[in-house]
């Protein structure tokens, strides 16, 4: 048996996040680890949100083989099936009017799980966290009603008085704590992935700083992410595992085959050579409101264990080193005050609720919804239309111009449905966006409304 002042379940980046956190604190922690190294079971690439750096100091030293900022975008509206063509082909790039500096420099920084995994708990263990590979905790040590360490497959236990479960999607230590079941059919979503390696320089040549490109069609979407010696195509916007039952096959695999037949990725992989490295099926948390069963005595979930992949996009890795973090720093507060009961540990739930990651909950279901009418067909008018519009707008040679422009009235008496479809759900998320502003800045005007009455008191008497 060995004791640590915190056991880290899990070496993902929400793992060493927490462990770097607790470490840098001074506390004696281990990560607990299944595969041979971090990034074991996540081969694939993913994108790395500007958060990270807003959020995390450290990143800003992030420097891996297979990183790859994204400073120009592009996406693609394509036809009805059977054709592979483009409709539309837009280009973004970071926006302009961002809060910190880093969302205007890139969209997202590219690079491989295993790269960053590694990277991430070489920062864990600098700090002074005890890294153990090989390690699969399977169940949890009480005393009471206490949490108090983990066992691992081998039967060897490891105590602590606080454990934070950073072990994914299917969370072992959540199951065994009692906090929860296997997450519902209607809880998950299933992405598919191909990776493909490439070669490097034909990669640059041939996509330039335009590493990554998303699909929009008629029941059909996805994306390419591209890095540095390769790339991989991902399934179109998330449907979850309940859908895929619902419609009787796998639509997330079925959609990734379908992918690769576009006409853009048929030019990309004949241009860069590419060759099929692998395919995965990820399974992510996809909650329509924030989850409160996350923490109990002696124990906080986070990451994917808690549920807190953002109910848009189900975009994780922030989240998972966000709430990870968090959880550290409430047990380095419950080392402080001696105490690791629930009732204690209810703040990192309180804390996280109303943190960036909590807030994205605030539309929870809206968003959800909202992001699996991606693929439909009003989706893909409207953007017909759009196309129409700029066309005859502004750009048609195939008529006089002032004809073409009679024309854009029309379009938009059309795309008036399409307007109405938006407005379900742009406007009840801006408005639950809005309150908690316009509550702030009721309550702040409530706060100065003493001293502007002081201040015109003082100018009535002065006249």
């Amino acid at each position: 048996m060995k004791s640590y002042d915190l056991i880290v379940v899990g070496g993902g980046p929400g793992g060493s996040a927490a462990a770097k956190e607790a470490a840098d604190s001074g506390l004696k922690t281990v990560i607990l680890e299944r595969g041979h190294f971090c990034g074991e079971k996540n081969s694939s690439g993913f994108g790395l949100s500007p958060k990270a750096a807003r959020d995390f100091d450290y990143i800003k030293d992030l420097d891996v083989p297979s990183l790859w900022p994204t400073k120009f975008g592009a996406m693609h509206i394509i036809k009805p099936k059977p054709s592979n063509e483009d409709r539309m082909l837009w280009g973004f790039t970071p926006p302009r009017r961002a809060g910190y500096p880093q969302a205007s420099e890139y969209m997202v920084q590219m690079m491989y799980r295993p790269d960053f995994d590694q990277w991430m708990s070489g920062k864990a263990r600098k700090a002074g966290a005890e890294l153990k590979l090989t390690t699969l905790a399977t169940d949890v040590i009480r005393e009471g009603e206490n949490i108090v360490g983990v066992v691992d497959g081998k039967g060897r236990e490891y105590r602590a008085p606080v454990v934070i479960a950073a072990d994914g999607a299917h969370s072992l230590i959540a199951r065994k704590a009692g906090l929860r079941k296997r997450w519902d059919k209607d809880q998950v979503t299933v992405l598919a992935t191909l990776d493909y390696k490439a070669d490097p320089r034909r990669v640059q040549e041939y996509l330039g700083d335009t590493n990554v490109h998303i699909f929009m069609g008629p029941d059909r979407g996805g994306y390419v992410c591209a890095f540095r010696d390769g790339f991989h195509i991902g399934s179109r916007p998330a449907k979850t595992l309940q859908s895929e039952i619902d419609a009787g096959k796998n639509l997330s695999t079925r959609s990734a085959m379908e992918n690769v037949q576009l006409d853009f990725i048929q030019k990309l992989i004949r241009a860069t050579r590419a060759k099929p490295a692998e395919f995965q099926l990820h399974f992510l948390p996809w909650l329509k409101s924030f989850n409160e069963r996350i923490y109990a005595n002696g124990l906080m979930l986070t990451g994917d264990a808690a549920g807190v992949p953002e109910p848009f996009m189900a975009e994780g890795v922030w989240q998972a080193m966000y709430s990870s973090r968090l959880a550290a720093q409430v047990a380095v507060r419950a080392h402080k005050e001696k105490n690791f009961s629930s009732d204690f540990l209810k703040q990192y739930m309180e804390e996280l609720k109303v943190s960036p990651v909590g807030v994205d909950f605030t539309s929870g279901p809206i968003l959800r919804d909202f992001f699996e009418q991606w693929t439909s067909d009003t989706f893909y008018q409207m953007f017909d239309n759009l196309a129409d519009i700029m066309f005859y707008g502004m750009l048609t040679m195939a008529e006089p111009h002032a004809e073409g422009m009679l024309r854009v009235p029309g379009i938009l008496l059309e795309m008036l449905p399409q307007i109405a479809f938006l407005t379900r759900y742009y406007f009840p998320i801006a408005e639950e966006a809005a309150r908690g502003k316009v509550t702030n800045f009721i309550n702040g005007m409530k706060t100065m409304a003493p001293m502007l009455q002081g201040m015109m008191n003082q100018n009535s008497g002065g006249n």
